[in-house]
């Protein structure tokens, strides 16, 4: 499957209207984002929707809230990202312990969440490094 998406995003339910701003942050400056509000119609299998969107997308963008450090679902999505390959970016809560962050995560320089739109620019940002390190010769 071809990639559709620059970032998928990973999120619990109660951040959907920050996540709302997030995205539209993302698209005004050229991203194309995948999160489950948008993504997944009323009827349709969440499962099956972030796996398709998984797939389909090159980044993994993960909310880390308090909740999310104790979802199960959060995890799942977090392995299958890192199943797939996906780089992760990490967007940590500040009521979030370092160890509460879920282990593959706590192990990448995160961003601290903000406003979404300087969020968003971080996310440009450091996809904007990976590309680049892409292109550097080893």
């Amino acid at each position: 499957m071809a990639t559709t998406f620059d970032v998928f995003v990973s999120y619990p339910h109660e951040e959907r209207e920050w996540v709302s701003q997030l995205a539209m942050a993302l698209v005004e400056r050229g991203l194309r984002v995948w999160y489950g509000e948008s993504q997944i119609k009323p009827g349709e299998s969440w499962i099956e929707g972030v796996q398709q969107g998984l797939q389909a997308s090159n980044y993994f963008v993960f909310i880390i809230t308090s909740r999310v450090a104790q979802s199960n679902w959060a995890a799942l999505e977090l392995g299958a990202a890192l199943g797939l390959g996906k780089p992760i970016i990490p967007v940590v809560a500040e009521d979030v312990a370092p160890e509460d962050i879920p282990g593959p995560a706590r192990l990448r320089r995160y961003i601290l969440k903000a406003d979404p739109v300087t969020v968003a620019e971080e996310i440009i940002r450091a996809i904007s490094d990976v590309r680049e390190g892409e292109k550097t010769p080893a």
